[in-house]
């Protein structure tokens, strides 16, 4: 999916999520730098 990255700017135009959650590319490689290995991560609606 990397190959959509150049579309990420359109994300802050609209909310295209429908309520879902949603992060950058960014702002995932920082959440996976702070959770350790096995973490169950788990959302809830």
């Amino acid at each position: 999916m990397a190959y959509f990255g150049w579309l990420a700017f359109l994300t802050h135009m609209f909310d295209w999520t429908n309520g879902c959650i949603a992060v950058t590319n960014a702002e995932m490689d920082e959440i996976r730098d702070m959770v350790p290995n096995n973490t169950a991560i788990v959302t809830n609606p």
